[in-house]
């Protein structure tokens, strides 16, 4: 699956630059803008702010492609998404019903060929027959408080979504880490609790730290390695108080 960033009529060329970045982050190349007033030049959109924004995403700007309506745009996109801050679906509304950018993510994975994301202006969005052109509706679930999101934002938020189903388990860094052991919790546990025997803490509360302690090592799932420093902690700080002692 190919999936095409298509704006229609952008306002800000910063955005632009920050849209470009989002789409290298997550694989993304084909950038698309659909300009249709007749008393602006496509090009002017893609000014210096716009690539100095870009920073080294600068080739999608430069190979962006212009085009005068939304319907010559996704001329090759089997798939058309229109994207919409403030809905009302529901059974009032059909066709205003929408899906979490999650839930796209997850149906796209059965798709074939192109997916086209349709972003609106940023200050009034996608006009009624934009949506009508589209295949389906997405909205980014976000406080009722400020819920229209910056367009860059919109874009990286719906670009991470496709572009994390799609590697699934490949994360392209490493995240095993080798977790502590039975054994190592239980000789920290032991470590721990000889530290709060020897500690000032008032007798009658040992006992409740030992057992928060517990429960706060059981719920962390922490590494041997994590394990291990907490040991040398607290084996320094019982030695140092047996020193002090003598």
């Amino acid at each position: 699956m190919k999936t095409t960033v298509i704006l229609v009529n952008p306002k800000y060329s910063g955005n632009l630059g920050a849209i470009a970045r989002n789409m290298m982050n997550f694989d993304t190349y084909d950038l698309r803008i659909v300009q249709n007033k007749d008393d602006e030049k496509p090009e002017t959109v893609l000014n210096n702010e716009a690539f100095i924004r870009a920073v080294h995403a600068k080739e999608i700007l430069e190979n962006a492609k212009f085009y005068k309506t939304l319907e010559e745009a996704s001329f090759d996109i089997d798939y058309l998404v229109a994207t919409t801050g403030a809905v009302s679906g529901g059974d009032k509304n059909i066709k205003r019903i929408p899906m979490t950018p999650r839930k796209l993510a997850e149906k796209s994975i059965s798709l074939k060929g192109n997916i086209g994301i349709v972003f609106g202006r940023e200050d009034d969005g996608l006009r009624n027959e934009d949506v009508e052109l589209c295949d389906l509706l997405v909205s980014i679930p976000t406080c009722s408080n400020y819920p229209i999101m910056n367009l860059s934002h919109a874009v990286a938020v719906i670009l991470y979504e496709l572009y994390n189903i799609k590697i699934d388990d490949n994360i392209p860094y490493d995240t095993n880490v080798k977790e502590a052991s039975k054994e190592d919790k239980d000789i920290l546990l032991n470590i721990f609790n000889d530290f709060v025997d020897k500690s000032l803490i008032q007798d009658h509360k040992k006992p409740i730290c030992k057992t928060i302690f517990k429960r706060v090592i059981s719920r962390a799932f922490i590494s041997g390695r994590e394990a291990n420093s907490l040991m040398c902690v607290f084996k320094d700080k019982v030695i140092g108080s047996n020193k002090t002692k003598d």
